[in-house]
């Protein structure tokens, strides 16, 4: 698996999870609340706030996209954080607090802002995935590019990573499952792994379930990058049904950060273990009286705790020895009791 530059990330087979909180636009537009989400997903243990920036003109037809609260467009135009001074002071914001700036564009004409905000890379939602002419625009900007694969086929990852080479970009792909929320069943968390084998790259899990225990999953899997939605509950924002609280967010980074330091795939004897092995295993002991000269036989031996004395491997090696002293029932024999 190649490695992937997020940021100061190097994301790798070795390197901890990168752990993204996506704010959307939970933040109602508002600018004081975008730096309130982003404080408190810093504080939430997140190494990266994601933003989006949708510049709406650009993006979609007029009223055509309907939502229960109207036009898609119109319901954007009332959450959307969309000029290029704004996102400048977030990402300075950021950067001021210790966490990483991310943000979506939803069309070239947001790429071309973001790239003047000065963005370290760049998030393709998964809605744009088939959007070549987009991909190629971003990947032509020589900045890393995180793609999400919700809502696509595999033969469709395929034309867009295929892009991505032609561009010698550098890509890592999110599984994602675009439903709010996503049902278990729809998950196919093994496409983690599938999708890095297929592909050689760094994979990822953008999670749209509404609580911790499939982003810890799919750690465990092999998702180097955690995407997980964050909102703040008083809020009320749009994606509230399918985000985290902090209090939550926290949780699931404490289970992320263990989960992973138990990913090791070593065998051996840990220093811990080794005075537990002492009284846990099994030694080769007299199950009665055994004279002196005595031929031993199968069933004057057994084993039992505790493993200080010859392994109890070591068994069928005692069986028609002759014993050179007087041994008496339960005694842990030693190989110079035998020829």
């Amino acid at each position: 698996m190649k490695d992937f530059q997020l940021g100061k990330f190097t994301v790798d087979d070795k390197s901890p999870v990168v752990i993204i909180a996506e704010l959307a636009c939970e933040h109602g537009g508002d600018m004081n609340t975008a730096k309130r989400l982003i404080r408190a997903a810093k504080v939430a243990g997140a190494d990266v706030a994601k933003l989006q920036l949708h510049v709406i003109e650009e993006e979609m037809l007029p009223n055509i996209i309907k939502f229960w609260a109207g036009s898609m467009d119109e319901v954007l135009r009332r959450v959307n954080i969309g000029t290029l001074e704004q996102h400048k002071e977030l990402k300075l914001y950021c950067e001021e607090l210790g966490i990483m700036y991310l943000c979506t564009p939803f069309c070239m004409a947001a790429a071309d802002m973001l790239e003047k905000v000065g963005v370290d890379a760049y998030k393709i939602g998964s809605g744009e995935l088939t959007n070549i002419p987009m991909i190629r625009h971003i990947a032509q900007k020589r900045k890393p590019i995180l793609v999400s694969t919700g809502m696509s086929t595999i033969n469709e990852i395929i034309e867009t990573v295929d892009v991505l080479h032609q561009e010698k970009a550098k890509f890592a792909l999110m599984h994602c499952v675009s439903e709010y929320p996503a049902k278990y069943e729809d998950l196919n968390l093994k496409m983690i792994d599938v999708l890095k084998d297929k592909f050689g790259c760094v994979t990822g899990f953008s999670d749209h379930t509404d609580e911790i225990y499939s982003a810890i999953a799919a750690v465990s899997l092999g998702a180097k990058i955690i995407e997980k939605h964050f909102t703040i509950r008083e809020l009320q924002g749009p994606d509230n049904n399918v985000s985290l609280d902090p209090k939550q967010f926290e949780q699931m980074v404490d289970a992320i950060r263990k989960v992973e330091t138990s990913l090791g795939a070593s065998k051996f004897v840990h220093e811990e273990e080794k005075s537990i092995r002492e009284w846990a295993h099994h030694s080769i002991i007299s199950k009665v009286d055994i004279p002196l000269g005595t031929m031993i036989a199968s069933e004057m031996l057994t084993v039992k705790r505790p493993g200080n004395g010859i392994s109890a491997k070591h068994l069928g090696e005692f069986i028609n020895k002759k014993v050179k002293k007087n041994i008496i029932a339960n005694t842990l024999l030693s190989w110079d009791d035998i020829n």
